[in-house]
């Protein structure tokens, strides 16, 4: 079973991402990190996945090898389990900036939506022409 913290916590860690994060995120994830790297070090793949060179968001090897690396440490150590995931959750609501944007769709569109916080310029959202393909 895929367990989302797990998954987060291993991509955080494998793409070093922290563009963008407030600086109470950034400490957030530094600690998180400090936890993974003590577990580190009496776990050789953990070590290993650690030290190798951080990947594209984009590419997820990495990323499922360290996940696979902070499960079996997980399973091993309860209390390791326990403070990665209470670290997470301190993780979590510091990742919003104040001057984010977040937008929701729900329920059924029947219509166009447009999604954005910053627009130069104008916008038109208009209904396909009768026909569907947009052709007079």
């Amino acid at each position: 079973m895929d367990d989302p913290i797990l998954t987060a916590v291993a991509v955080a860690l494998s793409t070093r991402a922290v563009e963008g994060l407030t600086d109470a995120a950034r400490e957030a994830l530094a600690s998180v990190m400090r936890l993974v790297r003590r577990k580190a070090t009496d776990h050789r793949a953990l070590r290993a996945l650690l030290s190798a060179e951080p990947t594209s968001p984009e590419g997820d090897d990495r990323a499922v090898e360290l996940r696979r690396a902070l499960g079996d440490a997980a399973a091993r150590d309860p209390d390791f389990d326990q403070e990665l995931r209470r670290r997470w959750e301190t993780f979590q609501p510091t990742t919003v900036r104040a001057d984010a944007v977040t937008n929701t769709v729900s329920g059924q569109v029947t219509g166009p939506v447009v999604q954005a916080r910053d627009i130069s310029g104008g916008v038109h959202v208009g209904m396909p022409a009768r026909g569907g393909d947009g052709a007079s």
